[in-house]
Order: structure tokens, then C-alpha cells, then sequence
């Protein structure tokens, strides 16, 4: 197999391929002309009905950015060391800014939370 090959490959499948219209731009080719139009859009998110407790506060800071109150509060019952796993997860996997050294503070609330001792 020679070199050239890939390379005549690669050129084959790019001619191939259809340059995209950008904004204001229009396409034309095999179906006619089509107009790209851009439109802005909003959403209503709904409003929150649940709340944190304040002894909850240093979960209101480091979790209700992707999480609601209700989702947390619906947690199923964890043992703290669930819990530790879960905070060191939500940083490692899924780049929460959790300092380390508030996973202590953290873990107790959230298990002061399941067990409706937070107040």
C-alpha cells in the first residue's frame, strides 16, 4: 500500500463534502437557495418552591449552582463516607469548585439535611 493513499483518500472525501452558508450568507446548489436566519429565543424557568434551610448554607454555596434545593433535599439516605465520595466526585468528575477542605463541613450538612436536623 503506498503512501499516497490516505492522502488521495482524504482529498476524495473533502471534495466530497458541501460548505455550510454562514449567517447572511446564501447557499446554493442542488435545492435551490436557502437563507440562514438567526432568531433569539427565551425561556421561563419555573420558579423554585423549595429552600435550604440557613444552617444549609455552605450546600447553598457549593451545590445549588446544578442543583436545586428540591433535588437535594430528595436525596436517597447516604452514610457520611457515601457522602464524602459523592462531593469528591462532583469535583474530580465533574469539576465542581469544592475545596477540599470544606468536604468536612459539607458531608455533616448534607447528612444534617437527611436526617431533618438542619434547621
Amino acid at each position: 500500500m503506498s503512501r499516497a493513499f490516505p492522502l488521495v483518500a482524504l482529498l476524495l472525501l473533502l471534495g466530497g463534502c458541501q460548505r455550510y452558508a454562514t449567517p447572511g450568507e446564501t447557499r446554493t446548489g442542488g435545492g435551490g437557495a436557502r437563507a440562514i436566519a438567526l432568531s433569539a429565543q427565551s425561556i421561563t424557568l419555573p420558579t423554585e418552591s423549595v429552600t435550604l434551610p440557613a444552617s444549609a448554607e455552605i450546600v447553598s454555596t457549593n451545590c445549588t449552582a446544578c442543583h436545586s434545593a428540591e433535588q437535594i433535599l430528595t436525596q436517597p439516605r447516604l452514610k457520611p463516607e457515601q457522602w464524602a465520595a459523592e462531593v469528591a466526585k462532583m469535583r474530580t468528575a465533574y469539576k465542581a469548585s469544592i475545596a477540599e477542605t470544606d468536604d468536612p463541613k459539607l458531608v455533616a450538612a448534607l447528612v444534617a439535611l437527611q436526617d431533618g436536623t438542619a434547621r
